[in-house]
């Protein structure tokens, strides 16, 4: 099933890179939950469809430019996170902004349930790694 839930994730951020809608694809769970990073410019935690959209287009909207280069896809039972680089390019002043980047990914019967944003995806590797060595 890891093998599964890396693809569905590789599917869901093919969909974004060329402008394609991961749920008309059927590929989020009805309940999905997009949570943001506690030091975003909008924490907190969006719930449902449309919400998980609405909250992936507004960090399109916010930039002239925006590029995730995905660098591994690591599966953890019922979870993948992906960590990679967000390069962004304001609007304004067209400065080019690279971000090293995490995403958590939780995945039920084949679809995405929820996302967790992160600044620090080493860290959530970590603690990842960490509880998996518990177990």
């Amino acid at each position: 099933m890891s093998g599964d839930n890396v693809e569905i994730v590789r599917r869901i951020l093919e969909a974004w890179r060329e402008g394609r809608s991961p749920a008309e694809e059927g590929l989020l769970d009805e309940e999905v939950e997009w949570v943001n990073a506690p030091e975003a410019v909008e924490p907190g935690t969006r719930h449902g469809i449309r919400a998980f959209e609405a909250a992936a287009a507004n960090v399109v909207q916010s930039f002239e430019n925006v590029r995730l280069e995905v660098e591994e896809l690591v599966p953890y039972g019922d979870q993948v996170l992906m960590m990679g680089t967000l390069v962004v390019r304001g609007r304004e002043s067209s400065a080019e902004l690279r971000q090293r980047v995490g995403q958590l990914w939780t995945l039920r019967q084949g679809r995405a349930l929820r996302v967790e944003l992160s600044t620090d995806p080493e860290r959530t590797r970590a603690a990842l790694d960490a509880e998996r060595a518990s177990h």
